[in-house]
């Protein structure tokens, strides 16, 4: 851990892939050598915040993966208790699509395919909510979800601007709504690469 840092600082990791490792066979062991839940190692090495990603649906019509690690609601569960077990917060990074979603693709899930702007945003609206109550049920501790991933030319299958802030708006207010449900203070994140091009960011959010 590097010292003196206060305890507000965010030292935050990605450990999405943890259980798709482990199921893979991987064995994560502490400074001394000795097997030990990996989360454990995280925290006691300073991190105190976990990003978990989370696809809709990362499964074929056979039930197999797509080979991204799986990462479903079901496995940020699984991570997140774990996290949270050991004293870290949780960032869930919803990509709202069946696989990776970044600059170059933004493909809506299976299940959202073909529907209209305004029907996404009621669909990204209740799987937001609903996510976010199945994780916080569990027992998670959430502190922060990024609504959507990499969103720089588009989200979820859409690249007009103002369709991306109609999802943005439904996610953040699902966030709200479930924080105020749950009773917890969850922050809200927009995942944007490129930071430095605030122009770009500025009429993406704004219209302006």
């Amino acid at each position: 851990p590097i010292a003196d840092l206060p305890d507000d600082f965010i030292r935050g990791m990605d450990a999405s892939a943890v259980l798709s490792l482990e199921n893979s066979g991987v064995t994560y062991y502490n400074y001394e050598g000795k097997e030990q839940d990996v989360f454990e190692t995280l925290a006691q090495s300073g991190v105190n915040y976990i990003r978990l990603r989370v696809w809709n649906d990362p499964y074929d019509a056979d039930g197999n993966g797509y080979g991204g690690g799986n990462n479903d609601v079901a496995t940020a569960v699984a991570l997140g208790k774990r996290a949270t077990a050991y004293g870290m917060k949780v960032c869930v990074d919803f990509h709202y699509s069946d696989f990776w979603a970044d600059p170059k693709r933004q493909h809506a899930p299976k299940a959202w395919e073909g529907m209209s702007a305004s029907e996404k945003s009621e669909a990204l609206y209740d799987f937001t909510k609903e996510s976010l109550a199945e994780l916080l049920d569990a027992g998670v501790d959430v502190g922060m979800v990024q609504v959507g991933n990499e969103i720089n030319n588009g989200m979820c299958g859409e690249t007009d601007a103002s369709n991306v802030r109609k999802l943005l708006a439904s996610g953040s207010k699902a966030v709200r709504d479930a924080a105020t449900a749950s009773g917890k203070d969850i922050l809200v994140a927009v995942h944007y690469t490129n930071i430095d091009d605030m122009k770009k960011l500025d009429t993406l959010l704004t219209g302006l």
